[in-house]
């Protein structure tokens, strides 16, 4: 038998094997730029206080297979610098910094998706907006918590020179006792017991 015989062979049987699929790799950068933000807020009842950061790297890997699971791996995480986080007056970042936060031991903020949930597969030939959810690894001030995070996904089909892209965007609760964060008791200070995290990233293709 031919080389050809066996190639052509070999191809048909991995075409004929239960939920073969040819599957494209999508790869998606978010590098911090002036667009990606991450913000929080706390709405405590003598003072609302709002804080937000560009320092959020993240990576997106997946194949168009919208799959998720052992078959088809992915790899979604994103990191956030803490001590880049501004709350519009000086004093105040560094009471976060350096009380509550202790970014000096604990710099960074992370989440890595370890499953996601779609409702339906995207059409990479057009622009669109699909609703999914992450359920992932949460981890703040040293603790990492199961997290569940709603998420809408704006995609963006790569045309000419410009890359493909995606729009994240997303809300969820971070209740501090669960990360051991001390409630502040100084005036310029006062937090919720729960603050709010809204994600707003652009993921763009290489």
């Amino acid at each position: 038998m031919s080389r050809m015989k066996l190639a052509m062979g070999f191809l048909t049987a991995l075409l004929l094997l239960p939920g073969f699929a040819w599957a494209k790799p999508l790869h998606f950068q978010v590098a911090g730029e002036a667009d990606d933000t991450v913000k929080f807020t706390s709405n405590a009842p003598m003072e609302i206080i709002n804080g937000d950061t560009h320092g959020v790297t993240g990576r997106i890997v997946l194949d168009d297979s919208f799959k998720f699971d052992a078959r088809h791996p992915f790899d979604i995480g994103f990191t956030v610098d803490l001590s880049t986080f501004d709350t519009g007056i000086a004093l105040r970042n560094q009471h976060m910094r350096d009380k509550y936060l202790e970014t000096a031991q604990y710099p960074k903020a992370t989440f890595k998706a370890t499953r996601i949930k779609l409702t339906k597969k995207p059409d990479l030939q057009k622009p669109q907006t699909v609703n999914l959810t992450a359920i992932g690894d949460f981890s703040l001030h040293g603790v990492t918590v199961k997290k569940t995070i709603p998420l809408q996904v704006a995609y963006l089909p790569g045309t000419g020179e410009k890359s493909a892209s995606v729009r994240i965007t997303g809300k969820f609760p971070v209740p501090l006792a669960q990360h051991h964060i001390k409630r502040p008791e100084v005036v310029m200070v006062k937090l919720a017991d729960t603050i709010y995290v809204n994600v707003d990233l652009t993921g763009t293709a290489p």
